[in-house]
């Protein structure tokens, strides 16, 4: 980013033509992302304290550790560019969706000073009708994670997103049940395609992640998460990094898919095409043909979901039908926090407090 003074080599005269039609004075110029096909953005500006927030940016871009920030000039889009730029590391796929949470966020505050910000006006604008829940609570979050940013590096003293939230609802996720789960299992077309949607239902990987996956990721009875299939050699968040242990169903049909391959075969080879994963559509016509053949035996039909159903599945059988507990769920799932699982499953999980109760009972019980 630069800011360029638009009065620069201007006569006198022409100076105060300008002043006298209140021209602006400084231009900042950015892109919009990386490469060469990054969109150039340019905003003029008039107030000198903005010119000096303005070039604080500039100079602060891509140096997250640096102190030579004016504090009194500090702006949305200064911390937005550091906090960015500390986590560039990421997966393309985050990278790509926080610039552009962080984009909207610049629309409406990035060229405020931020002690100007008060917390009613950041609050109209996260229930701002016309915008998803989710995309607001996520130009929220990264607001809020900018600041608090700023505030470990003593540019900024308060945090006005403090207790702000973005209800998301109670939305339903289509998912299965464990029988049905199990009938699409046993009726799956091939061993392969059974192995992979045993991974997807009974362990919870996204799609990506199991297309990733290579012989030597499978270990001692262990499965080893470490590419979202994002084109690049990491995953989605650094929490979707994980080694899960294979459950007793699963684990007899990955052993025997990978047999005595080398570690760097794929462990879902294409059927098609040698040397190859499988195609990036093959895990939904799987489990289509699973679906077709089960529903042939059966008086209630299993309902026809996405691929990602046998994610949320995981999820509900794991809460509602395992009593599992929201953190190792999401430790499971790879989810960035347990707030994301507990926002999107926390309903399943068994309710009341009888049941921890029992246990605090049982606890005492053993040293009375």
């Amino acid at each position: 980013m630069t800011v360029k003074d638009l009065w620069e080599g201007k006569t006198k005269s022409e100076i105060a033509d300008l002043r006298a039609r209140n021209a602006p004075r400084w231009q900042r110029r950015w892109r919009d992302g990386t490469g060469r096909n990054a969109t150039q953005r340019k905003q003029s500006h008039r107030e000198a304290q903005r010119a000096q927030a303005l070039i604080d940016d500039g100079s602060q871009m891509h140096t997250p550790r640096a102190r030579a920030v004016v504090r009194g000039s500090v702006t949305a889009s200064t911390l937005l560019d550091r906090h960015l730029s500390a986590k560039a590391d990421r997966a393309p796929k985050t990278i790509e969706a926080d610039t552009r949470h962080a984009g909207h966020v610049r629309t409406v505050f990035g060229d405020r000073n931020v002690s100007t910000l008060d917390t009613t006006q950041i609050e109209i604008w996260s229930v701002r009708p016309g915008v998803a829940a989710e995309s607001r609570k996520k130009q929220v979050e990264i607001l809020r994670a900018a600041l608090k940013r700023g505030i470990r590096d003593r540019l900024v003293d308060t945090d006005p997103t403090e207790g702000i939230v973005v209800s998301l609802g109670h939305r339903e996720l289509p998912s299965y049940s464990s029988d049905q789960l199990m009938a699409i299992l046993r009726a799956a077309s091939s061993d392969l395609e059974r192995a992979l949607l045993g991974v997807l239902g009974l362990m919870g990987l996204r799609s990506e992640e199991a297309r990733s996956l290579l012989v030597g990721d499978l270990r001692e009875g262990h499965l080893s998460v470490k590419n979202g299939g994002a084109g690049t050699d990491t995953t989605k968040t650094r929490a979707s990094r994980r080694v899960l242990p294979i459950p007793m169903t699963v684990l007899p049909w990955l052993v025997d898919l990978a047999g005595d391959r080398p570690k760097s075969d794929w462990l879902f080879p294409s059927p098609r095409k040698a040397g190859c994963a499988i195609a990036m559509q093959f895990p939904n016509q799987a489990l289509t043909r699973a679906i077709t053949k089960a529903n042939e035996s059966r008086q209630e039909p299993i309902p026809r979901l996405t691929v990602h159903g046998l994610r949320h599945t995981f999820a509900a059988i794991s809460l509602s039908e395992a009593g599992a507990d929201l953190l190792s769920v999401s430790q499971a799932m790879g989810h960035a926090r347990p707030s994301i699982t507990l926002d999107r499953y926390g309903h399943l999980s068994k309710k009341g407090l009888a049941p921890l109760m029992g246990k605090i009972d049982a606890i005492v019980a053993t040293m009375s």
